[in-house]
């Protein structure tokens, strides 16, 4: 069973060079989302928000990704998370 993930977001024009866990950041400009890994490897995740990748949902107040983003190929091996 696929656990949920909830992360805080933040709406940037750069992606930041240090990203705090828990948070999100999307830039819009740049087309492109950034976390670190959920299970705290510190693994930096990078999204490109495109309609061939991924597309981004914002009703307002919260954003979703889709696909959901599984890090299935980090050497922490996470699977048991989805954003």
């Amino acid at each position: 069973m696929t656990r949920e993930i909830v992360l805080k977001h933040e709406f940037v024009e750069f992606i930041p060079d240090d990203l705090e866990q828990g948070t999100i950041y999307v830039s819009i400009r740049f087309t492109t989302a950034s976390h670190l890994c959920c299970c705290g490897c510190g693994n930096r995740v990078v999204t490109p928000i495109r309609p061939t990748d991924w597309k981004l949902i914002f009703d307002g107040k919260t954003i979703s990704l889709d696909p959901s983003i599984g890090n299935w190929s980090f050497a922490c091996g996470t699977q048991g998370g989805t954003l």
